[in-house]
């Protein structure tokens, strides 16, 4: 399930159910007033204050063993320190799923933490029972779609690609006219390579949504990785249209061009991009390459010393040193400019 992970933790914490982390639980005041407190200082503190927010739902959980919320901050809370800490510690995902095992004997139809104990198994490669969680999730809540997206990114995962397409189509009758399970589901299967199916999806966005440049990008990309480049300019343009902001799009721009033999287009868009993201070494070395296609010499040995500014990387620093010596040795075997020679005959007269 390795394939999962990169994806998974996009869906890993509901909006609704963010960690928190308060000063310690006081007796004074009661367990939703702690909750409270412990909801409010979550941008306060972040990650550095995980662990004084486990030990408030810790403490919450003991107080009141049935208060739900505070059990799926916690289980929130272990699977954080988990994914983020560098420390993959197995306690505290049995811990996570201690808290939501207790949730669902409460509640055995509770959307939330079957998911989320489905994103643990995952973790611990107990597919089945993972797979059973979600599909529990979904029939508790059909219109969650964190579930749904999992499901469908564990479909695609084990190279059930038919059933994920029939899964993904299915699933649109819960959300009619929907636009972002639509686009949900697009970037699942583009993550997955499966391009075509994700235009289907992508494509039927843009009707629903007036302004909708992130899809135009994704579609563009989907265009671009089948090698369609026409209609991935297209695409890539209408990104940029309606928003100048994406810089993807003059990346994306600058491969099709180039595709295309259009290498002057190619070297526009790339140096829109490269203003953008000046440290891109990749875009750096696509950029002195085209500029010496193009005959830009001199715009080539900046690109490449740029290259070698921006990275430590022994691969590309090696390359953009022989580019330079290239470039260098055919600027002094290259025949003196008429000007230039005719000078040298006035000095030897």
């Amino acid at each position: 399930m390795n394939a999962l992970k990169g994806l998974r933790s996009a869906f890993l914490i509901p909006a609704a159910i963010l960690l928190c982390f308060p000063a310690p639980v006081s007796w004074a005041e009661s367990i939703e007033d702690t909750y409270a407190r412990t909801v409010q200082a979550l941008n306060q503190e972040g990650f550095a204050g995980i662990d004084k927010a486990l030990a408030s739902f810790e403490e919450i959980a003991r107080r009141d063993p049935g208060f739900v919320r505070a059990r799926l901050g916690a289980s929130d809370a272990y699977l954080l320190k988990h994914e983020f800490s560098g420390k993959k510690d197995r306690g505290w995902l049995d811990a996570a799923v201690r808290h939501l095992d207790a949730v669902v004997a409460k509640d055995p139809r509770n959307a939330e933490a079957l998911f989320k104990r489905a994103v643990i198994r995952f973790s611990l490669e107990q597919q089945d029972a993972a797979v059973l969680d979600l599909r529990k999730s979904m029939e508790s809540s059909p219109s969650f779609l964190d579930a749904r997206i999992l499901h469908l990114q564990h479909l695609l995962a084990t190279k059930k690609t038919d059933e994920a397409a029939k899964f993904a189509e299915s699933s649109l009758a819960v959300f009619p006219n929907d636009p972002a399970p639509l686009k949900a589901f697009g970037d699942a299967f583009s993550q997955a390579k499966e391009f075509g199916h994700a235009l289907s999806f992508y494509k039927r966005v843009i009707p629903l949504v007036p302004k909708a440049p992130l899809t135009h990008l994704a579609i563009g990309k989907a265009y671009q990785n089948l090698k369609q480049c026409d209609p991935a300019i297209d695409s890539f343009k209408k990104a940029l249209a309606q928003n100048p902001d994406l810089v993807e799009s003059h990346f994306g721009l600058a491969y099709c061009f180039g595709e295309k033999g259009l290498l002057n287009n190619a070297v526009g868009h790339l140096e829109a991009y490269s203003r953008k993201v000046p440290k891109d070494v990749s875009a750096l070395n696509n950029l002195a390459i085209l500029y010496e296609q193009t005959g830009q010499n001199q715009k080539a040995r900046l690109a490449w010393l740029r290259v070698k500014q921006a990275t430590e990387d022994t691969i590309y620093r090696e390359r953009a040193d022989r580019h330079l010596h290239k470039l260098l040795s055919a600027e002094k075997e290259a025949p003196a400019s008429p000007r230039a020679k005719g000078k040298n005959d006035e000095k030897s007269k």
